[in-house]
């Protein structure tokens, strides 16, 4: 039985490899900071403090919504530097007492969709790690092309928390 089954699932596996549609990428960066974690996540836990430490982000402002249930939902829209555009997220998760947050792309200049990432902070010894990760498909470049692109923005957005941390 396994045999008839793996197949259609070779093929389809093979298909979507071929066609662009395979499964999501992943994206996870991860950087050390000289600071503790309630200092680190003073600095990364609001959602529109981003302003404030990733250079590719010239303003951030914040407007809150509901979803379907009527719960509060953050929605942000960052003004990217060099006027690639806005980009628009919306805060899926949030957890003040593990340090971390997730959030969804909804639009804007990113070479991405299906976009979901969290950016959490945690406790390395006396020091801090924060790790920022994501899954998304790419759109309008390749694969490697939009992995790189997401690695080099998470890259800069640590080092920048890292400046901030350090001061």
């Amino acid at each position: 039985m396994k045999r008839a089954i793996a197949g259609p699932i070779g093929f389809l596996a093979a298909f979507a490899a071929q066609n662009g549609c395979g499964l999501a990428l992943e994206v996870t960066r991860s950087l050390d900071m000289n600071a503790p974690p309630a200092a680190v996540w003073a600095i990364v836990g609001d959602f529109c403090a981003i302003e404030k430490w990733h250079p590719l982000v010239e303003r951030c402002s914040v407007s809150n919504s509901s979803d379907d249930e009527g719960k509060p939902v953050a929605i942000r829209r960052l003004v990217t530097a060099g006027g690639l555009g806005t980009i628009v997220e919306v805060q899926t998760m949030r957890d003040e007492t593990a340090m971390s947050y997730s959030y969804a792309y909804v639009e804007g200049p990113l070479p991405v969709s299906a976009y979901n990432a969290t950016i959490a902070v945690h406790a390395n010894g006396s020091n801090s790690t924060v790790v920022w990760t994501a899954t998304f498909d790419a759109a309008g470049m390749s694969d490697a092309e939009a992995k790189a692109d997401i690695e080099g923005v998470y890259d800069q957005g640590l080092t920048g928390i890292a400046k901030e941390a350090g001061r």
